[in-house]
């Protein structure tokens, strides 16, 4: 399990993003780095909350079929008492808002908390994948390949449409998965989507992308 420095539950915000139906995704993917990414960053009001950023792109699956999300939004969230009053609340999120109504599909995107717990503590790799799916289903035995695991449980009552309106959601696991190569990370893929039990998993490879942290510190809009 993932420790804050307080001895705490490390927490994020996690925001599952479907694109604005008049973006092609590749249109989508490029405001979501360029032009959103340091939007949202250089709100003091986001930083207040907000330790760590990190932007998931969602790539091309390897049967065509369409992804349910183009987008997942992860951030850490700085140590408090109570997490459900964050970036929503302050003041600062209006100067974001008409940006996400440009980018998303606001009615089909869901924000939720979850905290973190690091089941393989190796090394992250360009071949990362976020899988959805019920805790009860999760074995780390189905992701053997994969170089590093992290589980993050997801609060489902905290689910709003990025907090313009209460959301609903029924998935309470989203895990993190690196694999040293594509193949590897495609064949994870196919063995997820072929099983039918239960919730059926939701699986996107996607391409990270580190806005800020500890490991890359905030120096404004225009970092390199």
């Amino acid at each position: 399990m993932s420790i804050s420095e307080n001895g705490q539950r490390t927490y994020r915000r996690h925001s599952l993003l479907r694109r604005n139906p008049a973006l092609a995704r590749e249109a989508f993917s490029t405001h979501y780095e360029i032009t959103h990414g340091p939007l949202a960053s250089s709100q003091e009001g986001f930083r207040q909350f907000a330790s760590r950023y990190v932007q998931n792109h969602v790539e091309r699956l390897p049967d065509d079929s369409e992804p349910l999300f183009d987008g997942v939004t992860m951030t850490t969230q700085v140590p408090r008492d109570d997490y459900t009053k964050g970036f929503f609340n302050h003041p600062d999120y209006a100067n974001v808002q008409d940006d996400e109504r440009y980018l998303f599909d606001i009615a089909n995107t869901i924000s939720l908390l979850g905290w973190e717990d690091v089941v393989l503590d190796g090394p992250t790799t360009q071949f990362k994948a976020l899988l959805l799916m019920a805790s009860s289903a999760f074995t780390q035995d189905r992701l053997r390949t994969a170089s590093r695991i992290v589980a993050n449980h997801l609060d489902v009552k905290t689910a709003s449409a990025l907090g313009f309106s209460k959301g609903a959601f029924s998935y309470d696991l989203l895990v993190e998965a690196w694999f040293h190569e594509a193949q590897a990370r495609t064949a994870a893929y196919r063995e997820y989507t072929n099983r039918a039990e239960g919730l059926p998993p939701i699986f996107l490879p996607v391409r990270e992308v580190m806005v800020y942290g500890p490991e890359k510190p905030w120096i404004g809009a225009t970092q390199p």
